[in-house]
């Protein structure tokens, strides 16, 4: 019988208490990954999103390298089944990637038993994006997203240009991304999304185009993108 649930386990040879401290570890950092992903990202992208991912990526990643890290058959076979899946959602900002590639990281490293080099390292990580990198003006700031709307051609009967937008959103907003432009026969639309810290700035943005525009109309709603 004993015999038996041997042959049953893929990896009877690991040192449970161990991969118990590992996983233990692993969860810890994982989630302290997304809170500092929340807490320090720049990314004008769905933050939460993102960050919910993270602690699932590391720990699935370190299940995959529990299992085959003891079996060359089964690193040749998962190697195989990868290759046949494919990825289609894109990475808007590079930001992003290298979250995602540290929590990966964090995984491999638990994964495969690294407990004290990982931890050490991770920390180190973290306490540079903290400390060094992390943006200190996203913690009072919220995301939204802007619409205007006028008439193709402004007072001076010019065509209102994505350049003209450009300057007065990177006047008025820290941290923008114009997203979208429309533009029919008497109307022009510009959605873009915004990073602020003071809703005033909105009036104060329309009262700077609404000496240039005709018919102007601005609206802005808290993110929860959708274009």
């Amino acid at each position: 019988m004993e015999s038996f649930i041997n042959n049953l386990e893929t990896f009877n040879e690991i040192d449970y208490v161990r991969t118990l401290l590992s996983l233990t570890c692993c969860i810890i950092l994982s989630f302290s990954l997304k809170f500092i992903y929340e807490e320090k990202s720049i990314s004008l992208s769905n933050k939460s999103h993102i960050a919910n991912v993270l602690p699932m990526l590391s720990l699935i990643t370190f299940l995959v390298i529990l299992i085959v890290k003891s079996s060359l058959a089964l690193s040749l076979g998962l190697v195989g089944a990868l290759s046949i899946v494919r990825f289609r959602t894109p990475i808007k900002e590079p930001e992003e990637l290298i979250y995602l590639f540290l929590a990966i990281a964090i995984g491999l490293g638990y994964g495969a038993g690294q407990i004290i080099p990982t931890s050490f390292v991770c920390i180190v990580i973290f306490a540079i994006i903290w400390f060094f990198i992390g943006n200190e003006y996203n913690k009072v700031s919220s995301e939204y997203n802007l619409v205007i709307s006028c008439e193709r051609l402004g007072a001076d009967n010019k065509l209102i240009s994505n350049e003209y937008i450009y300057k007065n959103l990177n006047y008025f907003f820290v941290n923008f991304e114009l997203v979208k432009y429309e533009n029919n026969a008497d109307k022009a639309t510009f959605i873009a999304k915004v990073l602020i810290d003071d809703l005033k700035k909105f009036d104060k943005f329309q009262e700077a185009l609404s000496k240039d525009l005709k018919k102007l109309e601005i609206n802005y709603y808290y993110s929860n993108p959708v274009y």
